[in-house]
């Protein structure tokens, strides 16, 4: 082709026709600049095209992830309802002066647990080294940076702040006040009248009951903004097919 365009410049040269040959020269750069703006535009579909899949890979990932640890939630949610009904209870039976006997054995061996677990976040993190800003619902966009950055964050600092008050307040207590002890299932106190009247029980579980409560409130807003994410997640996967 390049030879071609050559031979037909020689032969307007050759038969001495300057103004054609000029005509001819810009109309070949022209064509010359036409076909690489093509060029140029194929390759940014192409791009566009590789972005979009992989915006689209990594928001599949992200609706896994979600399932996921929504398949946990619900468990544990229902596991932290309890444990703050037991130590409700357990107050409100300390401040009516009732002595404890054994059948609260396993209703003060739960009011020391963790219930937590760890949120997914591979398909987030490829979404955001490809850039959040790709997504087109910037609802999506917002309420991804609410669930991961906001929700998230502060569930785990519930989670390590529960941690500090098992390691720190309860396990000293158990260890000089109880003779037997299984996390989750049951606690012997050395005494149960003792304990009825210890004033410093009382407050571990109303200082526990008051870590409880955002713990609850945390799972319950992350099991709420992941379904509307799912939601979201579906319609936009669904427009861009």
């Amino acid at each position: 082709m390049i030879k071609f365009f050559r031979k037909i410049r020689q032969n307007l040269l050759l038969e001495n026709k300057t103004g054609k040959y000029f005509k001819y020269a810009i109309g070949e750069i022209v064509l010359v600049v036409i076909g690489i703006l093509i060029a140029l535009q194929i390759n940014n579909w192409n791009e566009n095209d590789k972005q979009r899949k992989s915006v689209e890979q990594s928001l599949f990932e992200v609706k896994e992830n979600l399932i996921s640890d929504n398949l946990k939630l619900p468990e544990i949610i229902q596991t932290v309802v309890d444990e703050i009904d037991v130590q409700k209870e357990l107050i409100k039976t300390l401040e009516n002066n009732i002595v404890l006997d054994s059948t609260y054995n396993n209703k003060i061996g739960k009011c020391n647990t963790i219930n937590g677990m760890p949120i997914t976040v591979t398909g987030y993190n490829k979404l955001n080294e490809i850039g959040l800003g790709n997504l087109r619902n910037k609802e999506l966009e917002s309420e991804l940076i609410y669930y991961y950055e906001n929700l998230k964050p502060r569930f785990e600092e519930q989670q390590d702040y529960d941690r500090g008050s098992l390691r720190e307040m309860w396990f000293p207590y158990i260890q000089t006040n109880f003779k037997d002890f299984s996390y989750r299932n049951y606690a012997v106190p050395n005494d149960y009248k003792t304990l009825s009247r210890d004033s410093e029980f009382l407050v571990l579980l109303k200082i526990n009951l008051d870590t409880r409560i955002p713990t609850l409130n945390s799972m319950l807003d992350l099991q709420k903004s992941s379904k509307k994410l799912l939601e979201l997640i579906d319609n936009e996967l669904k427009t861009k097919k």
